[in-house]
């Protein structure tokens, strides 16, 4: 035999393919995330150009890809779609006692505002703010020709400056308190009350050369007035505190004092024909009545806790009716700083 064909099967076992390794097995830990197929799609009968392929190779085969999938279920084998704590019977409707927590009115009052078991923080002291149209009635005893002296300089003016009428009232602020000492069907005090007026004026010419003009342009001339009064009040509250009828009246009368002084452009004080400045003080009496509204009755519950948290018992809106003489009671040849007026503001009481 001779020697070739002994050496071909050896020649045939070496030019044979060697089989492909086994693939690796997956680990315990299988692929956390899933693969996604169409990445590695593949055609299973695939077409190969058999040219290029030598005698001793094999077409590869189809490709096999494995796909693992993750799913998550709960304990009883199906999702459960989740739910709003907040809907449906979930949440059971407040309790009548969480309401009346809530509520200012429902809730008992921490103590008693007086003797008289009104309801409430204790009530002690009253606090105005109120403005009104206010005019000095410096001319109320001028008996001579013509306007008085205080309507002369402030009074209303044609073209020349010569005073055609009386002068036009002036808004004028005021600040009142009282302290509320007793009560019977209603407080009864005694405060204070003090406001600021002021009315200017261009000055005269003391002899001027036109006739057209009687007025100074470069200079002016300034009243100024600042009430004062000492007063017993009392407010019918009765109605309000019990049966929540909104309304209140009052009343007031006591000593007035007013302090007055005028000055010139430059600064100065006025003086009179004797050399006197017109600077004083001058006393008198004043009576005050008017009608407030509560304003608690609009919102209850909101003005229970203004009560409790701030000790604020009760706010009012008000308008009332000023009558003061200020003349030094009549003696002697005296100035009037008083008026016959009204005015209306705001008031607390806490």
């Amino acid at each position: 035999m001779s020697p070739a064909l002994l050496l071909a099967p050896l020649w045939l076992g070496l030019a044979a393919p060697l089989p492909p390794p086994p693939p690796p097995e997956p680990a315990d830990d299988a692929v956390d995330d899933a693969v996604d197929p169409d990445a590695f799609e593949e055609e299973e009968d695939a077409e190969y150009d058999d040219s290029e392929l030598s005698d001793d190779d094999e077409p590869p085969g189809p490709t096999t890809v494995t796909t693992v999938t993750s799913t998550t279920s709960t304990s009883s084998g199906a999702s459960a779609e989740p739910r709003i704590p907040t809907e449906g019977a979930a949440k059971p409707p407040p309790s009548q006692g969480a309401l009346d927590r809530d509520n200012p009115l429902a809730q008992p009052d921490r103590s008693r505002r007086d003797r008289a078991g009104r309801p409430g923080s204790p009530q002690r002291v009253a606090l105005e703010f109120k403005m009104g149209p206010f005019l000095p009635d410096v001319d109320r005893t001028y008996t001579g020709a013509g306007l008085g002296p205080y309507a002369t300089v402030f009074g209303q003016t044609d073209d020349t400056g010569a005073a055609t009428g009386q002068p036009k009232p002036f808004p004028m602020p005021l600040v009142a308190i009282d302290w509320q000492f007793f009560y019977l069907a209603g407080p009864l005090g005694i405060g204070a009350q003090i406001g600021l007026f002021r009315d200017k004026a261009q000055a005269l010419v003391t002899a001027p050369l036109d006739p057209s003009a009687l007025r100074s342009s470069a200079d002016e001339t300034t009243f100024t007035m600042v009430p004062l009064s000492l007063l017993v009040s009392y407010r019918f509250e009765l109605l309000a505190d019990r049966f929540r009828v909104p309304l209140v009246p009052y009343a007031k009368a006591g000593l007035a004092y007013s302090l007055f002084w005028s000055k010139s452009g430059s600064g100065n004080l006025s003086r009179n024909s004797d050399g006197e400045a017109a600077i004083g003080g001058i006393p008198g009496w004043q009576v005050n009545l008017g009608g407030m509204f509560r304003l608690d009755i609009l919102e209850p519950g909101t003005a229970k806790k203004l009560d409790n948290l701030t000790g604020i018992n009760h706010t009012y809106v008000f308008g009332e009716y000023q009558l003061s003489r200020v003349d030094n009671f009549g003696v002697g040849n005296t100035m009037s700083l008083g008026d016959s007026t009204w005015f209306a503001g705001l008031a607390i009481e806490f």
